[in-house]
């Protein structure tokens, strides 16, 4: 496609959605409706294409969601911008301590960054902890996880980690990979983990006849996939993303063992908020 054709169809596909998407995400749309071809040259030509269409304001960098690139800015210029952010937070954030109520305690780990923010909206409401493993996870981000589990279980006896990633060989193993892990790292703690792959499965690759890749011969782990699923691999991105949201959500709600707890706790959570933000709010009149 040209620069205006491009810009006409990326302005369409990010119209579609109330949520930020990724490049990647935009890219499989655009393949998906047959305006581009999927190769890697017409991907890199749509990276270059967006610079171009963001720089000149012609498509909203704001729905495109870039996690690569991020800086941590934890200041605050006043006193009372400390307290209007304190505000939105008590406006826009919850507790967690409604998985405190259950049987199981609850995350989403997604093998891509730049897919966990589309994955938090999916479960903000349901206060659920989204943790991009980036790959392969490292020693010390698993072991982090595992004492983060021991604070936030409550009496919790079961952890269930939601794993969703690319269908392809290394992307399959890595779910194997934290399973095996964790039974190790959580050796001697009173609860267990489980890790259920949510996301891709070659069930959901058939039912929404996903767009394909080659399979990378070069992955180790290539033979066995190839013998088992043949020489193409499916990436994360290509699903739609309101499905990718609707299925996360739902298999976070099927982890609650207890909902008139969860509601019970969501309430006293609502009612200690109000309080906390009139407490603010009250101290706010210092700083005027």
């Amino acid at each position: 496609m040209n620069y205006q054709d491009t810009v006409n169809a990326v302005n369409g596909v990010i119209r579609q959605y109330d949520m930020a998407l990724t490049l990647r995400q935009i890219y499989y749309r655009l393949v998906a409706a047959g305006l581009i071809p999927n190769r890697r040259s017409a991907y890199n030509g749509l990276s270059a294409q967006l610079v171009k269409a963001r720089e000149a304001r012609e498509v909203d960098d704001r729905r495109i969601v870039d996690r690569s690139r991020s800086i941590e800015d934890r200041a605050f210029d006043s006193p009372l911008d400390f307290l209007e952010a304190a505000v939105w937070t008590c406006e826009n954030r919850n507790f967690r301590r409604t998985w405190s109520t259950q049987e199981t305690y609850c995350e989403a780990w997604v093998e891509k960054d730049a897919l966990s923010q589309v994955i938090a909206g999916a479960v903000e409401d349901l206060n659920t902890i989204v943790a991009p493993s980036r790959g392969y996870s490292s020693f010390s981000y698993i072991n982090d996880a595992v004492r983060r589990f021991q604070k936030n279980r409550g009496e919790a006896e079961k952890v269930v980690i939601l794993h969703l990633g690319d269908h392809d060989p290394s992307g399959l193993d890595m779910t194997r990979d934290l399973q095996d892990r964790f039974n190790a790292y959580s050796a001697g703690f009173l609860f267990d983990v489980q890790v259920k792959r949510v996301a891709l499965t070659f069930d959901q690759v058939q039912a929404r006849n996903l767009i394909p890749n080659p399979t990378k011969i070069q992955d180790p782990r290539a033979a066995g996939y190839i013998a088992r699923y043949g020489n193409e691999c499916w990436e994360l991105d290509a699903i739609e993303p309101r499905e990718l949201v609707d299925l996360v959500a739902e298999a976070v709600k099927g982890e609650v063992t207890d909902w008139q707890a969860w509601d019970d706790m969501k309430d006293q959570d609502e009612e200690e908020r109000g309080e906390i933000r009139q407490a603010i709010e009250d101290m706010k009149d210092r700083y005027q």
